[in-house]
């Protein structure tokens, strides 16, 4: 957990020096690693962006890091992006062991005040993935829907 907090704060500490072509945001979703960050490069009406979170907790466990990469595009008007995303989709618990699934998802997100501009943000996500249990070898699918909110800088 330490080094999640500490990449993080690595983020926030690098975004105060990021120019107007690019967002820093917080929030929870499958594109911003559960509950995470996620940093976006603008070009256009296309965001690039990486993200950091964590994708669940349980104490027995213990947690399950989010992690990935996407890439989002402005459709009209200017509030509305679509978008993919592949990293970790979702995670389960079984007893003291986590199992981490990666794949890819499709993304929906609202920005309130505009693609590009501090905006609270929701959106859905369509996904599907899979994971390899290294020691049984065993290989698991998952597909599910997922919900976001955010604030977006």
């Amino acid at each position: 957990m330490k080094y999640v907090l500490s990449a993080i704060m690595l983020v926030l500490s690098a975004s105060t020096y990021a120019v107007t072509d690019s967002n820093f945001s917080v929030g929870l979703g499958l594109d911003h690693g559960g509950l995470g960050a996620r940093y976006s490069k603008n070009q256009g009406q296309n965001k690039y962006f990486g993200s950091l979170g964590l994708l669940s907790y349980v104490e027995r466990s213990g947690a399950a890091i989010g992690y990935g990469i996407g890439w989002e595009h402005m459709v009209s008007p200017d509030k509305h992006g679509l978008g993919l995303f592949l990293g970790s989709v979702d995670s389960k618990h079984f007893g003291e062991d986590v199992a981490t699934y990666h794949g890819v998802s499709a993304l929906y997100n609202y920005y309130f005040s505009g693609f590009s501009e501090k905006s609270f943000v929701i959106g859905a996500s369509l996904y599907t993935g899979t994971t390899l249990d290294e020691e049984d070898y065993v290989s698991d699918k998952i597909a599910g829907v997922g919900i976001k909110l955010a604030y977006q800088w």
